[in-house]
């Protein structure tokens, strides 16, 4: 999974789904989005189903704290994170 990837679709999730309007140039990657008020506990668990069927990753209770959700940065650390961890899973 190559990261540059997993940024765009998040980035164009984000953008269509919770910034609908905002101009693209807008959202970094370091945009705090969760602390900001831009995804609320609904639209997490919104992100979170879209995360788990887009990236075959499965995502626990810990991931989905403001520390692991809270920027399109630190989503990309926890996807590959845990699609490491499949892998392992898998071939182990």
């Amino acid at each position: 999974m190559i990261a540059s990837n997993v940024r765009e679709k998040l980035r164009d999730f984000i953008l269509s789904n919770f910034l609908p309007g905002e101009d693209p140039a807008t959202l970094e990657d370091s945009t705090l989005l969760v602390s900001s008020g831009v995804i609320t506990s609904l639209s997490l668990l919104e992100l979170v189903t879209f995360i788990e069927d887009r990236f075959s990753v499965v995502l626990e209770g810990d991931d989905l704290g403001i520390a692991r959700m809270d920027s399109i940065d630190s989503m990309v650390e926890l996807i590959a994170e845990r699609a490491g961890s499949e892998s392992h899973r898998v071939a182990g």
